[in-house]
């Protein structure tokens, strides 16, 4: 892989950006953003010198480029970035509205969540044909365009129509949903089309790989279920699934880290309690936080003995704020939240502790390694990399587990749970806090070794070898 990859420039496109500009004392600073994607393929860009075009939305972004919309980062021995700037009404119609009020709540199969405003169609059109052109602006000779996600289906489709030879993937990194959800969205067939005319696309998991196999068939591709290929009017694409893994060495390193340890420490002395559990999430309908707090409040009900014993941590990111939908949900979460430490708080102790507010992760590591339990009981996941980085820098903690995260497929070390089921959930976190420590450490240390081996290193150089297999 490496040899033929060398021969050729690595062109990603994505939503967003792997680094911004923000006003610091009347200065431009640049700040590295978090996430998957920016630790996984961040490296490799500044050691191949590729371009990354993506959505500029830090405050200071287009104060920092060039007249092209251009800038080398991190710095001149880095890689160039490449800007887009979206007007008020193209985030509205095509961030806001087509992508996060139809194809999110489709792709996690919330379907009376969506609405389908024509409008928003015409948005996501625009949008993805200008990411189409400033793709098609820079193209050299030889390059590999790698594009991400559910807000550019459309991109491979104008790219291939331009240039037929060209080579592109795209990887989802959301859930992708049965045909009896997709099949609602009015513009299926388009957004299908567009996704087709990828050479490669990845996906987290086999279902997911299934589900999209399945809608291509029903709109009338040939299916090689065998071979995950699809053949659709001249073109082929092959369809693989290639799990995200997270920074496992990185993760490592932290949990033998005596300042990590320290914080940790700190943490769990915190909240003077025997034992600590924890989650965090985005406000999201898809994060299952009201199921979650259905199953703590039967908790501390079926088993009283832990009344006074165990401290749930919640912490809640915000999210969407401007859509009244989250605004509700946020105040149901606060309502639900205030009766479990109204009927079960007592002296000193409160059952829930409850945070809503953007924290850095710096500031929420320490919590991976304080807690006893991570609940991460999602009602959808693409994958959930906080499952992934708990349990790296545990050494006695227990995941719980949705079964319904994409993370469910690999982790078979965690206690797994249908959140749905309020009883099945109590149990499961009485199950885990009573966890024989020989078996925590079994399941952990088999755990950490598949983190290991297919971390975010292996799922990147995975994920370009199988797409430049493809066109063997």
């Amino acid at each position: 892989m490496e040899a033929e990859f060398d021969q050729n420039r690595l062109v990603l496109v994505s939503n967003g950006e792997p680094y911004k500009h923000v006003f610091e004392d009347g200065n431009l600073k640049l700040e590295k953003m978090a996430g998957g994607l920016t630790t996984g393929l961040d490296p490799m860009m500044q050691e191949d010198d590729g371009l990354w075009i993506a959505w500029g939305r830090g405050e200071a972004d287009f104060e920092a480029v060039d007249q092209n919309n251009k800038l080398r980062v991190p710095d001149q021995n880095g890689y160039t970035l490449k800007r887009i700037e979206l007007s008020e009404e193209e985030k509205s119609g095509f961030y806001y509205g087509f992508s996060n009020e139809i194809m999110w709540p489709i792709s996690h199969t919330f379907i009376s969540k969506a609405n389908y405003k024509k409008d928003y169609w015409q948005s996501y059109q625009q949008v993805n044909q200008k990411y189409a052109e400033s793709v098609l602006e820079e193209l050299e000779d030889d390059d590999l365009v790698w594009i991400h996600d559910y807000h550019l289906t459309l991109v491979p489709g104008i790219l291939k129509e331009e240039k037929p030879e060209l080579k592109t993937s795209l990887f989802w990194h959301i859930p992708w949903p049965a045909w009896e959800a997709f099949r609602t969205i009015p513009w299926r067939r388009e957004i299908l089309e567009g996704m087709l005319a990828a050479d490669f696309l990845g996906f987290h998991t086999d279902l997911f790989v299934y589900n999209f196999l399945n809608c291509a068939e029903k709109i009338g591709a040939e299916v090689d279920f065998s071979e995950r290929v699809v053949y659709y009017q001249g073109t082929k694409t092959k369809v693989e699934s290639v799990p995200l893994g997270i920074d496992y060495q990185k993760f490592d390193q932290l949990s033998h880290d005596e300042g990590y340890l320290a914080r940790a420490k700190e943490v769990k002395d915190h909240y003077e309690t025997e034992k600590l559990i924890f989650a965090v999430d985005r406000l999201d309908y898809t994060k299952g936080i009201e199921e979650r707090l259905e199953g703590i409040d039967r908790f501390f009900e079926k088993y009283p003995e832990y009344q006074g014993r165990v401290t749930f941590v919640q912490r809640v990111a915000p999210s969407r704020t401007g859509i009244e939908e989250y605004q509700k949900m946020k105040e149901r979460i606060e309502k639900k939240v205030a009766e479990i430490n109204g009927k079960y708080q007592k002296d000193q102790w409160q059952p829930v502790k409850y945070f809503y507010g953007s924290v850095p992760q710096n500031e929420l590591l320490p919590y991976y390694k304080a807690a006893d339990l991570g609940l991460i009981t999602a009602s959808i996941d693409g994958m959930n990399l906080v499952a992934k980085e708990y349990l790296a820098v545990q050494d006695s903690g227990v995941l719980l587990l949705s079964e319904f995260a994409g993370a469910a497929e690999y982790l078979d070390s965690a206690l797994k749970v249908n959140p749905y089921n309020t009883e099945e959930l109590a149990d499961r976190i009485y199950e885990g806090l009573e966890m024989p420590e020989s078996e925590k450490k079994e399941r952990l240390k088999q755990a950490q070794a598949d983190l290991k081996e297919y971390d975010i290193n292996w799922w990147r150089n995975y994920f370009l070898e199988k797409w430049l297999d493809s066109y063997e």
